[in-house]
């Protein structure tokens, strides 16, 4: 056999292979890219749905830690509200300004409200706050019993203490506040 008939045979081989390898190769790039399409959606849409819930967990969470948020600081208005009425009595009985009667409803209604105040706080106040609001509480429940006197730098001392435990739970201002009146 010459040479030029082996270059020809050899030729027609590669070529007809290479053609059969042409339609392979492209069948197989589109078949590929298909499958690979076919997967890519399949994930996207996998993904969505998951960012989807994890969207709404997260909106979920944010509403409950919102809600006890805004419980936990009604809460604390209450404390305020009860110990700011309490202590008004207190100045207006050492004025004089209150009956006996007027003082043993008021010290009826301090009581009544300590004792809500105690169970909010408890559900929700770190131990802090309780601890703060416990001292402020027993001092001046000793005065309502007449076991102490009342003292109003003491109050005062034990009020501030009590809010700046409140305004670190609640996020406020981590510098506590301070009396720097002249009384």
């Amino acid at each position: 056999m010459e040479w030029d008939s082996v270059f020809k045979v050899l030729t027609a081989t590669i070529v007809s292979i290479g053609g059969g390898g042409a339609i392979v190769f492209a069948l197989s790039s589109w078949l590929g890219k298909y499958w690979a399409k076919k997967l890519l959606a399949n994930e996207t849409h996998q993904l969505s749905k998951e960012l989807a819930a994890s969207k709404s967990d997260l909106e979920l969470l944010k509403e409950t830690t919102l809600r006890f948020q805004n419980d936990k600081i009604e809460a604390y208005r209450l404390v305020v509200d009860v110990v700011s009425k309490i202590l008004a009595d207190f100045d207006a009985a050492e004025d004089g300004l209150l009956s006996d009667g007027d003082i043993k409803i008021s010290k009826h209604t301090f009581n009544q409200n300590r004792i809500r105040i105690y169970g909010y706080l408890a559900m929700m106040a770190p131990q802090e706050v309780m601890d703060a609001q416990d001292e402020l509480m027993d001092y001046l429940l000793l005065i309502t019993q007449e076991e102490d006197s009342y003292d109003w730098n003491k109050v005062r001392n034990l009020s501030l203490k009590l809010l700046n435990e409140i305004r670190e739970d609640i996020g406020i201002d981590k510098e506590e506040v301070s009396y720097n009146g002249a009384l």
